[in-house]
């Protein structure tokens, strides 16, 4: 019953109820078509309408034909195709990266997303449940098959030559869905929480004995520490009851099974990581936090995401997750990878180029960044991961401590073996040393020298002591600095550099209209598939509007 009025069949006799039964499918093809085609002819301008008359996904389709069960499986046909469940996915990214449910719901009530979906009209849609199945097979076994197969179509209908195309390289936060936890007390009594679930439910019998007694319920809720004293005792057992737990799993690992091995090995060896980077142990096992400007790289903050680290820029408040990093030219994005979030931006472009050389894309002449891309042994990495085919344009940053109006190591003149250093004065130092810390080394340049010279208050602090010597590091990638900056100042560099903004669109539509600015699942792995299927759907609506702007030829259909 629709309504209390109406039934779900008309009453009619028989015969006619028969007649309606034997021709009951091409009855409901023909309704679908009076249905959708004055839909169609009133959204003919609806981005999924063009990309299912231009753009056929039959290479994800066959990259994901492992999902169904094999042949000779007894059992019920499947009830959706392969096809459609790619379709699925691709709906998915158009609606923000929408979560199980709401595409569920999306493939219920919107005619335009089933006929896209090709689901029949009085057909039922895929559950949640089934289209999350379906998502964790996608993000397993062909997270980029959708990335990869558009860029290959758009290099069909939309050409560009790639080996001699710029790109830009740039980063975003991209949040993780777990919150992160309150205190490092309550970061490891989740871990070890997490841990000895896993080692109850799946280590053999035989080695249950290896836990020691616990209280799981004083382990999961021990209670609010209302002063800083209940704190620290929090701490101080939490760190206890961390290694009680590993000394009794760590000599049983070699004899576990691998999963399960590697699943334990996961836990154990961030429990040390949060130990080692948040906490001080004094030799009467005393437990202290250490300052905030001691705390070890890529913290761990959440028991859920063990993957997910902070991501901290300048002005911006610290994200829990990944560092999204993509690569653009004017028309496509050529890369995507989601690092984790503490790595810094000038990883980006060695993480870009390493991608698209793993893919076998050709390579692009020159990579544009901003100054996270502009220090030396970015731009060394950068030619060497791409044997010398792409160089790195980004205006070189300001070292670190340097006055503006002093003179930096570029007005320093160094000559091929780093034996001499000639200062702007004309005095020429030849007293080098290997600095202890940094890739480089260290030019001085004597009091005795430079008493007299014209240029001391542009070359020294005011307040130096005048009898001091002053010191300049060239860093082993001084060579890739100078020319650099010689490129910048030519006409074709700031052509480039001035092209530099063509990637903030894309960026921007990616977090408000792709829904990348938080993962919808847990684990880096998740966030890369996310970014991989938004990235693709936003090269087929970057091309459908440069077909609007007639920027590209219109395909057959």
């Amino acid at each position: 019953m629709l309504r209390a009025s109406a039934c779900d069949l008309p009453d009619v006799p028989p015969l006619v109820r028969y007649l309606l039964g034997a021709f009951l499918e091409p009855i409901l093809a023909w309704l679908s078509s009076l249905v959708y085609r004055p839909l169609l002819q009133r959204c003919a301008d609806h981005p999924l309408v063009l990309l299912a008359h231009w753009y056929d996904p039959a290479p994800v389709v066959a990259a994901c034909a492992a999902y169904h069960h094999a042949p000779h499986t007894p059992g019920r046909p499947p009830t959706f195709t392969i096809d459609q469940f790619v379709r699925a996915e691709i709906v998915r990214a158009w609606a923000d990266s929408c979560s199980d449910p709401a595409l569920e719901e999306l493939l219920t009530t919107n005619l335009l997303v089933r006929w896209f979906v090709d689901l029949p009209l009085a057909a039922c849609a895929p559950d949640h449940s089934t289209l999350a199945d379906f998502h964790a097979f996608l993000t397993q076994h062909a997270p980029d098959a959708l990335f990869r197969d558009v860029l290959t179509f758009l290099g069909q209908v939309d050409p560009e030559p790639p080996d001699a195309t710029p790109q830009i390289v740039d980063t975003f936060a991209m949040a993780s869905p777990v919150a992160a936890s309150a205190s490092v007390a309550q970061l490891l009594r989740q871990l070890t929480l997490r841990l000895v679930r896993l080692w109850l439910a799946h280590a053999p019998p035989a080695l249950q004995h290896a836990l020691p007694p616990l209280d799981l319920g004083a382990l999961a809720h021990p209670g609010f520490a209302r002063t800083p004293l209940a704190r620290q005792q929090q701490l101080q057992t939490a760190v206890g009851v961390t290694a009680w737990v590993v000394a009794g799993i760590t000599p049983h690992l070699r004899i576990l099974d691998p999963p399960l091995r590697t699943a334990v090995s996961s836990y154990l060896d961030a429990l040390a990581k949060v130990q080692a980077d948040e906490l001080l142990i004094d030799a009467s096992g005393f437990v202290l936090e250490r300052p905030p400007k001691e705390r070890g790289e890529h913290r761990l903050a959440s028991a859920v995401d063990i993957e997910a680290t902070f991501r901290k820029h300048d002005g911006s408040q610290a994200v829990l997750g990944s560092n999204a990093v993509i690569s653009t030219t004017a028309s496509r994005i050529c890369a995507a990878v989601a690092l984790s979030g503490s790595t810094p931006d000038s990883e980006a472009p060695i993480a870009a180029l390493q991608q698209q050389r793993d893919a076998n894309q050709p390579l692009p002449p020159h990579l544009i960044m901003d100054q996270a891309g502009g220090w030396g042994k970015t731009r060394a990495r950068v030619a060497a991961i791409s044997d010398n085919q792409t160089s790195m344009v980004a205006w070189v940053p300001q070292s670190g401590g340097s006055d503006p109006n002093r003179f930096t190591v570029a007005d320093f003149a160094v000559d091929l073996e780093r034996t001499s250093c000639t200062c702007p004065g004309g005095v020429v130092s030849t007293k080098v040393y290997q600095h202890g810390e940094g890739d480089g080394v260290s030019f001085r340049f004597l009091a005795s020298q430079c008493r007299d010279c014209p240029l001391w208050s542009q070359c020294r602090d005011p307040e130096a002591n005048p009898k001091g010597q002053r010191s300049v590091f060239i860093s082993d990638y001084h060579a890739h600095l100078r020319a650099g900056a010689a490129f910048n100042q030519t006409a074709p560099g700031r052509a480039l550099l001035a092209s530099r903004w063509r990637v903030e669109p894309t960026v921007a539509w990616l977090v408000r209209y792709q829904g990348c600015r938080r993962a919808r699942r847990v684990g880096q792995a998740a966030a890369q598939c996310q970014l991989f299927q938004a990235c693709a759907l936003r090269n087929l609506l970057l091309w459908l509007a440069r077909l609007r702007r007639g920027q590209a030829p219109w395909p057959p259909a």
